[in-house]
């Protein structure tokens, strides 16, 4: 039996699970530009509460996805609302971690992604490679009534996996960024992770 592989050329059929019944939705793949500029778009809010608790919201999640679903639909039938169109963006950016291997001075990054399961070797990045991946990453502004809001810019993880990347298993094609960004996370938060349980075993 053939192993599944991802391609992100290849049309997609989402079937949404609706009252009315389901709905099958046929769209193609965002591109690496429509993923960062959907990222970009979305205002992602953090209100302080109090006694360190916060509050994490996105302000117009709903109509950035509508806008992009609206652009990668293949055909108009059926119809569906905004918040059906975040549950079709939803399935279409699926990149769960499996696993993460060190091996070395590398880590292996295995995923789970719509249609397919694929794996990453990434070199690891060096302490100026995450400074530079954080501080491009998310840019924050402070508002009033104990307010943040906080953008997202993928790109700069995408620099960073082409920096990294040696080799990749389970793509017909192109990685796509979104994909790209999880592996990255991925491998980060696995140094970190290595980093803390090293610097408590000297104590």
């Amino acid at each position: 039996m053939e192993t599944p592989v991802f391609d992100a050329s290849r049309p997609i059929a989402i079937n949404l699970r609706t009252p009315g019944g389901v709905k099958t939705i046929r769209v193609r793949f965002p591109s690496d530009d429509e993923w960062i500029g959907r990222q970009r778009r979305r205002k992602v809010l953090v209100k302080q509460l109090g006694r360190g608790i916060s509050e994490t919201t996105v302000a117009n999640g709903e109509d950035v996805d509508a806008a992009l679903v609206a652009k990668l639909r293949e055909g108009e039938d059926p119809e569906i609302d905004a918040f059906e169109a975040m549950k079709v963006v939803e399935q279409l950016s699926l990149a769960e971690v499996d696993d993460v291997i060190p091996d070395s001075d590398s880590f292996k990054v295995t995923l789970r992604v719509l249609g397919a399961t694929t794996v990453h070797l990434l070199k690891m990045p060096s302490a100026k490679d995450v400074f530079e991946y954080r501080r491009g990453f998310a840019r924050l502004l402070d508002l009033p009534f104990g307010r943040q809001e906080v953008t997202i810019n993928i790109g700069s993880a995408a620099a960073l996996y082409k920096k990294l990347a040696t080799t990749t298993e389970g793509y017909a094609g192109e990685v796509p960024i979104i994909h790209q960004a999880v592996a990255v996370k991925a491998a980060i938060d696995a140094m970190d992770t290595a980093f803390a349980e090293d610097r408590d075993a000297s104590f």
